[in-house]
C-alpha cells in the first residue's frame, strides 16, 4: 500500500465503517445511535491512523533489523476496517428486506407476533449478529491469511517430454509483495517449502517486493538460498516492480544469482540434459525457459496485441521442437501459451481473488484464468494464488507455493 492508493483505501474504509454503523443501527434499533456512531468513528479513525503510522515507521523498523511479522496494532486496525467492508453489503440487504415490514400497520404486526417470530424480528436478530460474524471472518481471514502457506504439488505428464526431463521438478513463487504484512521471515519459509520438495529450479513470477526498505533483506535471503536450486532461479517482472522502483529492484536482483528474463529466453539445456544438474538422456531436443514482460496496454485488443508481441519476442530463436516453460505475471498470457503450443505457462497476479466467494465476480471482471490449473490439449497454464499479499485477508484461498513434476507419459 503506497501513495494515493493507501490514502484512498483509508478514506473509503473509514466512510464504510460509518455507513455500516448507520445500517446496523437502523436494522437492530439500538436506541443509542449517537453513542454508536461516536464509538464507530473513533475506532475507525484510530484504525486508519494506526495503519498510516505503521507504514510511516516501517522503513526505520526494517533498517533497525526488526524481525516482526507485522505490527499487532496495525493488524487490529485492518481487521476492524475490513470487517466493515464485509458487513456493509449484508446489512444493506437486511435493511432493504426489513423496510417493507416497518411500514405495515401495527395491528398486522401484533397478529404476526401472536403466531410466533415475525420476519421483521428475525431480520432484526440477524442484523444484530452480522457485526460479530464480520469481525470473526475478518480476524480469521487476516490472521490465517498472513500465516498459512499451502505447498501444492502437480504431476504433469507429457507424451513429447525429453527423456532427460522425466522427473524434473520446478518450483514457483509469485506475488510475494514483501512489505507491511509479508516479512523476510515469510520469504524464507516459502523458499524452504519449495526446496523441501527437491525442486531442480525455482521460478518467481513477479511482484516480489513492495517496501523498498526490505531490499537488503530480500537480497540476503535470495543469495543465501540460491544454491538450494541446482539449476538456478529465474525471474519475470510483474506490475508492482514498475509501481515501486523498477531500477532499484532490478539492481538488487542483479546482485544475486537470479536470472532475470524480460521478453527473452534462456536455453537451460541444449539437449541430452547438458547444462542441467543430475539430468542425462539421449533426447537431443533443447529445454528453454522464456518470460514475457508485464503488459500495461489499455483495451482488450491492444492488450492481446501486446501480449502476442511480447511472447513472440520471448520465443525468438527458440527451436520449434524445444520443450518450453514460459513465465508471465498476468494470467491472460495463458492464452498465448496455448496458442504457441507451450507445454507449461506459469503465472500469478490474481492472488486467486483471496476471498473465494468473490471469485466468480473477479472472473466476470476480466480475469479468465483466476487460479489453479488450466489445460488445452497437452498444454497447461497455471495461476499461482499468490505466495504473499499486500493485504493479508484470505478466506478459502490460502497463500501458495507451487511445485510441478514433469513426467513422460507412456
Amino acid at each position: 500500500m503506497k501513495g494515493h492508493f493507501f490514502i484512498n483505501f483509508m478514506i473509503i474504509t473509514t466512510i464504510l465503517c460509518i455507513l455500516t454503523g448507520l445500517l446496523w443501527d437502523y436494522a437492530a434499533r439500538t436506541g443509542h445511535r449517537r453513542l454508536l456512531l461516536f464509538a464507530d468513528l473513533v475506532l475507525s479513525i484510530l484504525s486508519a491512523v494506526g495503519l498510516a503510522h505503521y507504514e510511516e515507521i516501517f522503513p526505520s523498523l526494517a533498517a533497525s533489523g526488526w524481525d516482526g511479522l507485522y505490527d499487532w496494532k496495525a493488524m487490529a486496525g485492518l481487521i476492524w476496517l475490513l470487517a466493515a467492508i464485509l458487513a456493509f453489503p449484508c446489512l444493506l440487504l437486511v435493511d432493504a428486506f426489513s423496510l417493507p415490514f416497518r411500514t405495515r400497520r401495527r395491528r398486522r404486526r401484533r397478529r404476526r407476533r401472536r403466531g410466533g417470530v415475525s420476519r421483521r424480528t428475525f431480520l432484526k436478530g440477524a442484523a444484530a449478529l452480522l457485526p460479530a460474524a464480520a469481525l470473526a471472518t475478518s480476524g480469521a481471514g487476516n490472521l490465517l491469511g498472513e500465516r498459512d502457506l499451502d505447498t501444492t504439488y502437480h504431476l504433469l505428464k507429457y507424451k513429447n517430454l525429453p527423456d532427460y526431463l522425466d522427473g524434473y521438478k520446478i518450483g514457483q513463487l509469485s506475488d510475494l509483495h514483501m512489505g507491511l504484512f509479508f516479512s523476510p521471515r515469510r520469504l524464507q519459509e516459502a523458499i524452504d517449502a519449495v526446496a523441501a520438495q527437491g525442486v531442480n529450479r525455482l521460478e518467481i513470477t513477479g511482484d516480489l517486493i513492495d517496501e523498498l526498505s526490505l531490499l537488503p533483506q530480500a537480497q540476503a535471503i535470495i543469495a543465501a538460498n540460491a544454491d538450494r536450486f541446482p539449476d538456478g532461479i529465474d525471474f519475470c517482472y510483474g506490475n508492482h516492480e514498475y509501481y515501486r522502483d523498477f531500477d532499484a529492484i532490478t539492481a538488487m536482483l542483479e546482485k544475486t544469482p537470479v536470472r532475470i528474463l524480460r521478453n527473452s529466453s534462456f536455453r537451460a539445456s541444449r539437449g541430452c540434459g547438458q547444462g542441467l544438474q543430475g539430468c542425462r538422456g539421449r533426447d537431443g531436443r533443447s529445454f528453454y525457459i522464456v518470460a514475457a514482460d508485464y503488459s500495461f496496454a489499455r483495451g482488450d485488443s491492444a492488450f492481446a496485441a501486446e501480449r502476442e508481441e511480447y511472447v513472440q519476442k520471448a520465443l525468438d530463436g527458440v527451436p520449434e521442437d524445444a520443450f518450453v516453460v514460459m513465465l508471465a505475471h498476468h494470467s491472460a498470457f495463458i492464452d498465448e501459451g496455448f496458442k504457441h503450443h507451450i507445454p507449461l505457462t506459469l503465472c500469478g497476479h490474481t492472488h486467486g481473488a483471496q476471498f473465494a466467494p468473490i471469485g466468480p465476480l473477479v472472473t466476470a471482471l476480466g480475469f479468465k484464468y483466476l487460479r489453479g490449473m488450466f489445460q488445452h490439449g497437452e498444454y497447461r497454464g497455471y495461476v499461482n494464488r499468490g505466495t504473499g499479499h499486500w493485504l493479508p485477508f484470505r478466506v478459502l484461498c490460502s497463500r501458495e507455493a507451487s511445485v510441478f513434476e514433469l513426467r513422460k507419459q507412456a
